[in-house]
């Protein structure tokens, strides 16, 4: 079985390591950045780092292409841990008030770092023109606008920026434009619905979530493109127009209006995004846990597991038995924080008390909030212990 093939490697080059441990396989890490870079056509690709979550592992895609051009961070500290190991080129995607936030950012710019701040609303905007009163600094800024479809009956998105039309954005940019601290260069618009919901796979729902990020897509790209041209319209130069996601890289490539796009969960490709129909991927990163009883001839029980991903509850945000793929929950325990029991039909010979099994995180970045090392594989071989955003919880987490 192809399975057993990856499962001895891994093993081979895990040997004598203690479980639960984190992994990247090395190589498919580079297929999926192949893969990244097609799907996003000429476009610069920005990574997001809360699917990364490691330096390493950053440093590994920057000098893979010249066409990974900066970084999405989760906050303004992020940033400025990042710059402290070797980054540059940061944009903030999430808005931040707090004051440890905004110091961040205000280091971030006296150090001469390029930082962007995203706004959707006059408070943050207030908050950042005063964390830099007194200096000659000057903030590029970036709106973000919410592209969600709302059809009455059905919101489909998140819930993001407050700002919908072109006439909102144009009223927060000219706000912007009074603050001498402040420069609007960009526009955030973020398909959440499309490029964060999967569709195929899921029996009945694919073809009824496929018409429906269909029909998103639509006003999305007619959305953006009001807001962009009432911007201009207004007098803003525009320089970083920003789109997508992993689920919707080929769609927002597409969008002659965004001049880049983000990816992240791509990278590591967790088991939430094998259901999609447009954008494939490898499977890159797992995690790996020891079998530690045998109450039945196919049933076997492992020592932690119960790595559950955020968002609203569902049996999709379980891990994925990776390793033998085939391996199955039992509805009543799932995977636990103490034990995690599978079933394996007709297991071979190798899977026994002893041995390891491997499973995929639903989503990409928690396995690195989780694990304060990952184990980077290059075959047969562990080539490094990379310190995730878990060793670092301490420092701006």
């Amino acid at each position: 079985m192809e399975w057993e093939k990856d499962y001895h490697r891994y093993t081979a080059a895990l040997q004598g390591e203690a479980r639960p441990l984190a992994l990247l396989d090395e190589e498919a890490l580079y297929e999926n950045a192949r893969r990244v870079l097609t799907y996003a056509g000429k476009l610069p690709v920005r990574i997001a780092t809360k699917s990364i979550r490691s330096p390493a592992v950053l440093r590994r895609l920057f000098s893979f292409s010249e066409r990974f051009q900066g970084l999405l961070c989760m906050s303004a500290r992020e940033a400025l841990y990042l710059a402290q190991e070797g980054f540059d080129n940061f944009f903030i995607g999430y808005p931040f008030y707090q004051a440890a936030e905004l110091e961040a950012f205000r280091t971030l710019l006296e150090r001469g770092f390029q930082v962007v701040a995203v706004v959707d609303h006059p408070a943050q905007v207030d908050a950042l023109e005063k964390a830099l009163e007194g200096t000659t600094l000057r903030a590029p800024v970036c709106m973000e606008v919410d592209v969600s479809s709302d059809w009455g009956i059905l919101y489909f998105g998140v819930r993001r920026s407050p700002i919908r039309t072109a006439e909102e954005a144009v009223k927060l940019a000219q706000y912007i434009r009074t603050k001498p601290h402040l420069n609007l260069i960009g526009l955030l618009a973020y398909e959440a619905q499309i490029a964060g919901v999967g569709d195929k796979g899921l029996g009945w729902k694919s073809p009824i979530l496929r018409l429906l990020k269909s029909r998103s897509y639509k006003e999305v790209v007619r959305q953006r493109k009001e807001i962009v041209e009432a911007l201009q319209g207004a007098g803003f130069s525009l320089s970083l127009i920003n789109g997508g996601g992993t689920g919707s890289l080929p769609e927002t490539a597409a969008d002659s209006t965004v001049t880049e796009v983000t990816a992240g969960s791509a990278f590591y490709a967790p088991a939430l995004f094998d259901h999609y129909q447009k954008v494939s991927f490898v499977p890159a990163a797992g995690f790996s846990i020891e079998i530690v009883r045998r109450p039945a001839a196919d049933i076997f029980t492992c020592h932690g597991g119960g790595y559950i991903a955020s968002g609203a509850v569902g049996k999709e945000k379980l891990p994925k038995p990776w390793l033998p793929p085939h391996a199955r929950f039992f509805p009543h325990e799932g995977a636990g924080e103490i034990q995690t029991p599978v079933q394996i039909p007709n297991p071979p010979a190798f899977i026994d008390i002893g041995a390891p099994l491997y499973f995929r995180h639903a989503k990409a970045g928690e396995l690195t909030q989780r694990f304060p090392i990952l184990h980077i594989l290059r075959g047969e071989k562990l080539v490094e212990k990379a310190l995730t955003y878990a060793a670092l919880r301490e420092v701006w987490v």
